[in-house]
């Protein structure tokens, strides 16, 4: 709700005088009034503005969307996830890595974690299509719990920490025309942005995530930006809110990248890692040169995930009762209009 602003005098008699706007909470201050129609009017004053503040508050959990899952043993609360839109159109949301208290009860944790997550799916609106989860690559549980309800595995990510780059990463002097060009995100260059982005996913992530130019811009965080030059966008810096509680931040670079750049590129991540506050970069592990670079560059890998995806769109697709007599591709035809393919997930890879 509303910030409640009071403010309060010292009377002569020593005690204090606060003013408040009134509200239910003060009912107790209403019993001790004898002028029934006096009582009646504070009464009818004290829900018009509690209720003006409930609008003000509902309309802020609207924007905000997330939801908490929660598990409860007896009194207690002993895990919990939460749930969010990773768009605009709500069509994809993340379920986040579940958190597990003190577990008390005769369930194993991976008991428990299968039925936070089978509870957050079962939440849904018309337009969701999609669940993405993170786990962590050596995270067996979290990874053979979402398997068995349906997650196919989408891709893995490394996290690069900065924390030991090289100093000499400075010795550049070639690369400030360039840098002069790191522009952050506006109405100017959204649009050049968000295709530039769109154009360096793959189909099947692009078709999952589904950004507009609100969703980049809901990205558009202290460090983000857009290295542009001579009009083409050459990578992309952009807050990542798949993790909520992190400063992490996705680098998406172009597919054509010119190794003549690479200088520029390197002080450009020097110079991301130097602003407050500390934060770590994400590629995806399929983009074996961009990794290969930052690893040239002294960024040290943090952590590995595999991305997990529930979609729904090939198996109401599939209910259909004449389903066996169309071809795959009029399927996948169907799913995308503008002609992406929608490829089934690759098989979860085995040590």
């Amino acid at each position: 709700m509303k910030k409640d602003t009071s403010y309060s005098f010292q009377s002569k008699k020593g005690m204090e005088v606060t003013f408040e706007e009134l509200h239910l909470r003060h009912i107790n201050l209403l019993i001790d009034i004898k002028n029934k129609d006096l009582n009646n009017w504070f009464l009818k004053m004290a829900i018009i503005n509690t209720f003006d503040d409930l609008k003000i508050f509902l309309n802020k959990l609207k924007k905000n969307k997330n939801k908490c899952i929660i598990a409860i043993y007896g009194n207690e609360i002993i895990g919990y996830l939460n749930i969010f839109p990773l768009n605009k159109k709500e069509t994809c949301l993340k379920i986040s890595k579940p958190k597990l208290i003190n577990n008390k009860c005769s369930l194993t944790d991976k008991q428990l974690t299968l039925g936070l997550i089978k509870k957050s799916i079962s939440i849904k609106e018309i337009k969701t299509s999609s669940w993405i989860i993170n786990a962590d690559i050596n995270n067996v549980d979290l990874i053979s719990t979402s398997r068995e309800l349906g997650f196919q595995p989408l891709g893995e990510i490394i996290l690069w920490d900065g924390y030991f780059l090289n100093k000499s990463i400075n010795q550049n002097t070639n690369g400030s025309s360039v840098l002069n060009e790191f522009q952050n995100i506006n109405k100017q260059n959204i649009l050049k942005i968000v295709n530039f982005i769109r154009s360096n996913q793959s189909p099947l992530i692009r078709n999952i995530l589904d950004f507009d130019q609100d969703d980049i811009l809901k990205r558009n965080k202290s460090k983000s930006g857009a290295l542009i030059y001579e009009n083409s966008v050459l990578c992309t810096i952009l807050k990542d809110i798949n993790y909520q509680n992190e400063e992490i931040y996705t680098l998406t670079i172009s597919r054509y990248w010119d190794n003549r750049f690479n200088s520029n590129l390197k002080e450009f991540i020097k110079r991301f890692f130097e602003k407050s506050p500390v934060s770590y970069l994400k590629t995806y592990k399929e983009n074996s040169q961009l990794n290969l670079f930052l690893e040239e560059s002294n960024l040290k890998e943090k952590n590995q995930e595999i991305i997990l995806i529930r979609n729904t769109i090939v198996k109401n697709e599939a209910k259909q009762v004449n389903i066996i007599n169309k071809s795959l591709d009029s399927i996948f035809e169907k799913l995308s209009p503008q002609g992406n393919p929608y490829p089934s997930p690759f098989p979860l890879k085995t040590k």
